[in-house]
């Protein structure tokens, strides 16, 4: 969900780069997003348009957005790119579709007409909302989805957040050892938009994280090294990350970032949910960890509002035609591989080609230059008629950039892969009652919890290669 792909792709300088500068444009909308439309020199109305997608970015739209990893190679193939900021920070889904129309319609009025087929690419929230533009009206057809390690999970990744926020009260607040701000009632675990700091953009950054999660250093001790911290701070934080499903303390950081200012902003700001709670924690079966399943605060949900979060979050994979290719990391902590299920459970399986890159320790879509080059230019070929590219063929496509046009490796997708299902990192949901709108209500947290299980704690089906 984050803003950066965080990978090695950089800007590549390839021989085929186009000789000629593109044409570039960028400005204002009247919505408060930005935009940025780059047309290389041939491109006629009719011709493709790559629609790039960033990730979760927590800082107010302001400037020019970036138009990708892979920019220079689309240009020089003769694709335009174009690309918004999104009017919203945070999780954009609420207006990213409508953000996206208005890109389209300043590209047509500065391309001189529309384009003959889009391709959405992006990663992380960014891979989510390229899936979803493939199923959005009011574009031109979609021949193509390249998404890297999509949150296609869509409203169910904030599940985990509502978890890990309430199972820090129930950890450290007993023992007095750190508390977030209370927000208003009824949902003092969302801070007000007032309290959460100015100036917080990268969720991913360790060093301007540490500083504004001082109840979390206070229980935890995490930025201090193992050797200073007492034995109740080491207890709480490996119980936290064990509850997280978490093994790597910089994305254990990066993930409280997320259950406590993106999660008070999801439902704190008027545009996205406006003070309403979406969220359940009753009936959710948290026996892994017994004091937390005695202690954790259990709430019911607004049914309006978890309907909301869903209609603009979630993928349903009504693609038409389109081709996707889906990546994923092996080891991501953020977005976890078993979001791939959603998008293998909503798309057939001649539609979609996911894959599992092996990595020996955690990243956030961090892919190689010939990896992700390899899973781009099988897309561009598949959507343009060849035949359906399998994992073995992303890696042997791989393998030959690297030796033949000497682009960075190394090339680990895996055919083989096995992810562990969405709903064994992602505690299952009872199914909301409908009703009308209301508030969010509390009950006793001595609740007796309820195993539950939804589509996604199903075996996969054919996942075994997910692209980022």
């Amino acid at each position: 969900m984050l803003r950066y792909v965080t990978s090695a792709l950089g800007l590549l300088m390839l021989a085929l780069a186009s000789p000629a500068r593109p044409a570039e444009f960028s400005g204002e909308l009247g919505s408060g997003a930005w935009y940025h439309v780059e047309i290389p020199d041939g491109w006629q109305p009719g011709d493709t348009l790559v629609l790039y997608q960033h990730g979760l970015d927590f800082t107010p739209p302001s400037n020019t957005p970036g138009l990708g990893p892979l920019r220079d190679v689309m240009l020089s193939e003769g694709y335009a790119v174009a690309a918004t900021s999104y009017q919203e920070r945070g999780w954009a889904l609420f207006t990213a579709m409508d953000d996206n129309r208005d890109l389209l319609a300043k590209f047509e009025d500065i391309a001189g007409g529309a384009p003959g087929d889009v391709v959405p690419f992006g990663g992380s929230m960014g891979g989510l909302t390229a899936l979803k533009l493939a199923e959005a009206e009011g574009f031109p057809p979609v021949k193509g989805v390249y998404a890297l390690c999509p949150a296609a999970g869509g409203a169910r990744l904030w599940d985990a957040g509502i978890d890990l926020r309430l199972a820090f009260d129930a950890v450290c607040g007993p023992d007095g050892a750190g508390a977030f701000p209370e927000g208003d009632p009824p949902m003092p675990w969302a801070m007000n938009l007032s309290d959460i700091p100015n100036g917080l953009n990268d969720l991913f950054d360790y060093a301007d994280l540490i500083p504004v999660l001082v109840p979390l250093e206070q229980c935890t001790g995490i930025s201090l090294p193992p050797a200073l911290r007492n034995d109740a701070m080491q207890r709480r934080l490996d119980q936290l990350m064990a509850f997280a499903h978490v093994t790597d303390e910089n994305f254990f950081v990066t993930n409280i970032a997320y259950a406590t200012f993106a999660l008070s902003d999801l439902v704190r700001a008027p545009e996205k949910l406006d003070g309403h709670n979406p969220f359940m924690t009753v009936g959710v079966d948290y026996s892994s960890d017994p004091e937390i399943a005695a202690n954790i605060l259990r709430i019911r949900p607004e049914p309006f509002a978890a309907e909301k979060l869903h209609e603009v979050s979630d993928f349903h994979g009504a693609v038409g035609s389109a081709k996707i290719i889906s990546m994923h990391t092996s080891e991501d902590q953020l977005v976890v591989p078993g979001n791939e299920e959603f998008v293998a459970d909503a798309v057939p399986g001649n539609q979609r080609t996911i894959a599992i890159v092996d990595e020996d320790s955690p990243t956030h879509c961090g892919f190689t230059d010939a990896e992700g080059l390899a899973g781009w230019e099988a897309l561009r070929a598949w959507k343009d008629g060849a035949p359906q590219p399998d994992v073995a063929d992303l890696q042997q496509a791989c393998e030959t950039l690297m030796t033949s046009d000497g682009i960075d490796g190394p090339c680990r997708f895996d055919p083989n892969a096995a992810v562990v299902p969405f709903d064994d990192i992602v505690r299952p949901r009872p199914a909301i009652a409908a009703g009308p709108p209301g508030h969010s209500r509390h009950v006793s947290p001595s609740a007796t919890p309820r195993p539950a299980r939804t589509r996604a704690s199903q075996a996969m089906h054919g996942t075994a290669a997910l692209e980022r």
